[in-house]
């Protein structure tokens, strides 16, 4: 009577469970029957036989045939890969400003950006990162003359309430740098208790919702046809240097333009097929000589790019700021 009652509940199981290997099936059938079995090897070892799998002997003497030919899933953990698909950009003329560093921005270079924008009837804005310093709450050396983060937000919100007035029909997407996301590093560090809470988001803070200013987080990359933008701390170790251009190219061999170094650079060079790809870093449009780092190689700068819509191809227009003039 056991053999009878054994054999009927490990077929029960067969033919609700087709699908499961032999090990992960008799785990499941010991955990609800196990004053029936002595282990789990003893289960598993009835499934064995009944899928034929105990040597070709046994298998001649089964006497059902139906659990020989079941195909076992293949079992795999619960994966939580993330998608990193681009953001599309697809208007036909978009100014690209990146580290802008408020409070410590540079107000004559980046009103020189703002008018070149009119000038060419811009339909879209990227602000490439770093758009706020958050130097308050840098784990870097701090400069004892810093501004508070409230100071920062308010004039923050000052420039997009303007940016948006002066361009009430353009698309304004604003891309995180790795200054931007000093705030959300700083309440996760500091207050994990409000880190969810959407009233202390950063796009809440600044009211990007109210100005239509959509927010491109976590790194992810902006697409602009066949020209991919970003900010620049996306690539591990970072691709700074003499040429940062060609730095990112042998990180990304692609289309790409990056903020993020403060310098204007640019690097063109094309494969055994005759693929042309260039890539570009764009100037900054703060100060140069803050207080960690008063001597460097930045220079002032911001970029344009059209976009073919049909085709994807762009023309790109790297420009620097040159004693008060556009180049």
């Amino acid at each position: 009577m056991r053999n009878e009652f054994v054999s009927n509940l490990i077929k029960s199981y067969l033919t609700k469970f087709p699908k499961l290997p032999s090990l992960t099936l008799a785990k499941k059938i010991y955990a609800e029957n196990n004053k029936t079995f002595k282990d789990v090897d003893a289960v598993r070892s009835c499934l064995r036989y009944y899928r034929g799998k105990k040597g070709e002997k046994q298998k001649s003497q089964l006497g059902t045939k139906d659990f020989l030919d079941q195909e076992i899933e293949f079992v795999m953990p619960e994966s939580y890969a993330e998608t990193f698909e681009p953001y599309e950009i697809s208007q036909s003329r978009t100014l690209i400003i990146s580290d802008l560093h408020i409070p410590y921005q540079d107000n004559d270079s980046i009103q020189k950006a703002i008018n070149y924008g009119k000038e060419k009837k811009v339909n879209c804005i990227l602000i490439n990162g770093d758009l706020l310093d958050m130097c308050s709450i840098s784990r870097f050396g701090r400069d004892w003359r810093q501004r508070q983060i409230h100071e920062e937000f308010e004039a923050t919100r000052v420039f997009l309430n303007s940016l948006r007035e002066h361009f009430p029909k353009a698309k304004i997407v604003f891309k995180y740098g790795n200054h931007d996301e000093r705030y959300e590093k700083f309440l996760f560090l500091k207050a994990p208790e409000i880190f969810d809470c959407t009233d202390f988001q950063l796009e809440v803070l600044l009211k990007l919702g109210e100005l239509k200013i959509e927010v491109v987080k976590e790194k992810r990359p902006i697409r602009i046809g066949k020209l991919t933008v970003l900010h620049g701390h996306e690539l591990f170790g970072g691709s700074g240097g003499v040429n940062p251009a060609r730095g990112t190219f042998l990180k990304t061999l692609e289309n790409v333009v990056v903020g993020h170094y403060h310098k204007t650079s640019s690097n063109t060079e094309a494969s055994m097929y005759g693929d042309v790809f260039s890539v570009h870093s764009v100037g900054c449009l703060c100060g140069k000589t803050p207080y960690y780092m008063p001597i460097n190689k930045w220079n002032t700068g911001f970029a344009y790019c059209e976009l073919d819509i049909k085709t994807g191809n762009y023309t790109f227009y790297n420009l620097k700021i040159i004693n008060g003039k556009i180049y």
